[in-house]
C-alpha cells in the first residue's frame, strides 16, 4: 500500500512532467517499481542539495530490489536518473528552496531536515 500511495505523491506534488517525461515500460501507467525507483532518485539528489540529514533505508532497499527483480540495470539506472531530473527540473522551475520544502512535505516518512 506504501508504494501505491508513493507513486500518488509524487504524480501530485509534480503531476505534468511525472507523466509525460518517462514512457512507462508496461504500459501507460507507470509500475510500482518505477515509481519507487524515481521517487528514490529524486529524493537521493534532493538529500545532497537540500541538506536532509535522514533519509528512509526502506526506500533504498525497495529500489535495489526493483532493479534486481523486475527493472534491471540499464532500464533502472534511467528511471533513477529521471528522477534525479526531476529534481533539476522543479528547481529551476521553482527554485531550490521552495522545491526543497514542498519534498519535505510531500515525503515526510523518507526525508527530514
Amino acid at each position: 500500500m506504501k508504494k501505491i500511495i508513493l507513486g500518488s505523491m509524487l504524480a501530485a506534488a509534480f503531476p505534468a512532467s511525472f507523466l509525460h517525461a518517462l514512457a512507462p515500460k508496461n504500459g501507460d501507467k507507470p509500475t510500482d517499481c518505477e515509481q519507487i525507483v524515481s521517487v528514490h532518485g529524486l529524493l537521493t539528489r534532493a538529500q545532497f542539495e537540500c541538506g536532509y540529514s535522514e533519509y528512509n533505508n526502506e526506500l533504498i532497499s525497495d529500489s535495489a530490489k526493483c532493479f534486481q527483480y523486475e527493472l534491471g540495470d540499464e532500464y533502472g539506472k534511467k528511471v533513477l536518473m529521471f528522477g534525479m531530473k526531476e529534481f533539476d527540473r522543479n528547481v529551476k522551475k521553482d527554485g531550490k528552496n521552495r522545491t526543497c520544502n514542498n519534498l519535505l512535505k510531500e515525503f515526510p516518512e523518507y526525508v527530514r531536515k
